[in-house]
């Protein structure tokens, strides 16, 4: 996103102003040991930041992932983890409609059955969604059966103009009337045909439900090559997870393994790929959904519009968050409200995930913390800049003072503008 040789210039130009501004306050150790200590949570605050955006950037690939603090709040047991949680969309609400099943089917009774049965069987959300596009299919069938005649007149016009004998022209007049005859009926059937086409888009999807058909997914630990998996398949090794996952938290709540943080890094691991497996099931059974409905609706089909919950939005907002409080730092300027600012930000991220001992570590977490952890001793530090102007020893505060002090200087006061009294 910024070129290494502008970071190093950036880097060494803070550390030049940073010299000059402590030569200009006689060399005060106080003074160079806060402003240093300014400069190192504006750069971290900063980086913080862009490097979030830039993820954004760049969008999901093999390597990236764009920056989501979904999986954080969703295992966070703080005080304001509940508040934070309903922020985001909840993947196993997703599941439960889409995916789960009330009753446990048979896949070989089901590869059996007919395509009506196999419909009956998709899951009723699903099932709804995909009998709403009935009249868009219709539409998309007269259309479609307009284009076949369209195309059977041109194929006749072209193959009558290159024919050179009569037995090659009825060739051609034959073919084109048996392609118009398949038009016009399917301009005569096109809602029998419609219904046809749901059906199946319906049975394809309880298919993957059943167990029947397996898709395409990628797994952590097997690479960067896809497994054909089932719905069913999917949920086992989500409850294994989820199962791995409950004995850790049990252990970790009896007070085993904490020696050296061993049982709150498991727990931490299990969370974070518990949640990253709950998403991506819940993601990639909508996306089975589109993808049926761009097969149904051919060229009149549009990618549903981007949806956005509260926590994404706080997330865009956290992101650019940190960009201000870190560039205001960096420069000294408003010193006193980014450091306010940061250290209310870092207080909610304590106290959505602090580090008590009966708690798991939230994921990412370098050490062993007990009660304090880098977000206080850095709030903690953002008190102390707050308390010394540092923004005047360097930083833009150091002109708006001077501005605001000739301003008020040069204002004529009231007495001396006031006219005398005459005797």
């Amino acid at each position: 996103m910024i070129p290494l040789p502008v970071i190093y210039v950036g880097l060494g130009g803070l550390l030049l102003a940073l010299v000059v501004a402590t030569a200009f306050q006689r060399g005060s150790p106080r003074v160079f040991f806060l402003l240093a200590l300014r400069l190192a949570i504006g750069w971290h605050f900063l980086f913080e930041g862009l490097h979030k955006i830039h993820s954004h950037y760049v969008g999901p690939t093999e390597t990236n992932r764009p920056f989501s603090s979904a999986a954080y709040f969703r295992s966070a047991p703080g005080p304001l983890g509940p508040f934070m949680r309903r922020q985001f969309e909840d993947p196993e609400a997703v599941i439960a409609a889409r995916v789960r099943l009330s009753s446990v089917s048979n896949p070989d009774l089901l590869r059996r059955s007919s395509l009506e049965d196999q419909a009956g069987a998709c899951p009723p959300a699903v099932a709804e969604e995909l009998e709403a596009l009935l009249p868009q299919v219709e539409e998309a069938v007269r259309q479609e059966a307009e284009r076949e005649l369209a195309a059977a007149d041109k194929e006749e016009a072209l193959g009558l103009a290159q024919a050179t004998t009569d037995t090659a022209k009825a060739e051609v007049r034959r073919k084109a009337e048996t392609a118009r005859t398949a038009a016009r009926k399917k301009q005569d059937n096109y809602g029998s045909i419609a219904r046809e086409r749901v059906q199946a888009a319906k049975a394809a999807y309880a298919r993957w439900v059943h167990g029947v058909e397996p898709r395409p997914t990628r797994i952590k630990f097997i690479g960067n090559d896809e497994v054909p998996l089932t719905a069913p398949q999917r949920l086992a090794y989500l409850d294994h997870l989820r199962q791995a996952l409950q004995e850790a938290e049990d252990r970790l709540r009896l007070g085993l393994g904490q020696g050296y943080g061993i049982e709150q890094k498991r727990v931490t691991e299990l969370q974070s790929d518990y949640y990253n497996a709950l998403s991506d099931l819940a993601r990639d059974a909508q996306a089975f959904v589109e993808e049926l409905k761009k097969e149904l609706l051919g060229d009149a089909w549009t990618p549903p519009p981007p949806t956005r919950s509260r926590g994404d939005l706080l997330d865009r907002v956290t992101m650019w968050f940190l960009v201000v409080i870190g560039t205001l730092l960096l420069v000294g300027l408003f010193t006193p409200l980014a450091c306010l600012g940061a250290i209310g930000f870092l207080v909610l991220t304590y106290l959505t995930y602090p580090p008590f001992p009966w708690f798991p570590l939230p994921p990412g977490t370098e050490g062993n913390p007990i009660f304090i952890n880098k977000n206080v001793i850095e709030a903690l530090a953002l008190c102390v800049i707050l308390v010394h102007p540092t923004g005047r020893w360097l930083g833009l505060d150091a002109l708006w003072t001077y501005c605001c002090r000739r301003r008020c200087t040069t204002q004529p006061s009231a007495s001396t503008t006031s006219p005398t009294p005459s005797a």
